[in-house]
């Protein structure tokens, strides 16, 4: 069994969420060479959901550019919660991306989650490890923040019909107005649904910029951005 995966790809943007829908590619082909892809859990009346997601980055590949992507399951994985890592080269093999994510297995009757798989457990985790760690969002100023209104459209959800995960992203990046960021973390803290009203409110906080996505009384993603320079 093979645990480092490569895929060649180009970033269809520059940023985060260009990166982020390589990284999901990635995922999303190699879980199912494991046994454990988006069709194996249906079956089994499953789906994963992520629930973080975070970036170091030297610099974003450009629209258009060609890279490589690597992705393995962490040994960080343990409970509920299995840990998936990757890199982004260059096509010179030069470290554009670092990036670590953390998913659950839910019920998608109950949506609650479950035990991971024990073979996803016990697997012969590779002996790499990104620096990407997740740290506790910071407290929310007074002062009030700007706002970006939208409504969710079809085109906004995934195969689970709840706004896909790389769509949060692109709607943080519109309402930061091109941030310069190199460092960034998701929260993924609910699901939203075809026709909500959803605000993305942003902070600029010295050092960092955060963002709540959501409505008046739900979070259903946080994001923060670190421009501070490496």
């Amino acid at each position: 069994m093979d645990l480092l995966y490569r895929m060649a790809g180009r970033a269809a943007r520059k940023g985060p969420a260009g990166v982020a829908r390589l990284l999901e590619r990635a995922a999303g082909a190699h879980a199912a060479a494991l046994g454990v892809g988006i069709g194996d859990l249906r079956e089994r009346g499953q789906a994963w959901m992520l629930v973080q997601l975070g970036f170091d980055a030297r610099r974003w590949p450009e629209e258009g550019e060609e890279v490589e992507v690597l992705t393995w399951p962490s040994r960080r994985t343990a409970g509920a919660r299995a840990w998936r890592e990757f890199e982004v080269l260059s096509s010179g093999g030069e470290r554009l991306v670092e990036a670590a994510s953390v998913w659950l297995i839910v019920d998608l009757c109950r949506r609650k989650p479950v035990r991971l798989p024990r073979f996803l457990l016990e697997l012969d985790f590779p002996a790499r490890e990104t620096p990407v760690r997740f740290e506790p969002l910071p407290a929310l100023p007074p002062e009030p923040p700007s706002l970006h209104r939208r409504t969710v459209a079809a085109a906004d959800l995934d195969i689970n019909e709840h706004v896909n995960n790389v769509t949060y992203l692109e709607w943080a990046e519109a309402a930061a107005e091109g941030a310069d960021a190199t460092r960034l973390q998701i929260y993924y803290v609910e699901e939203a649904r075809l026709g909500e009203e959803i605000g993305v409110a942003t902070w600029d906080l010295p050092g960092t910029r955060l963002q709540r996505i959501g409505t008046a009384d739900r979070a259903f993603a946080w994001v923060q951005w670190r421009r501070q320079a490496r």
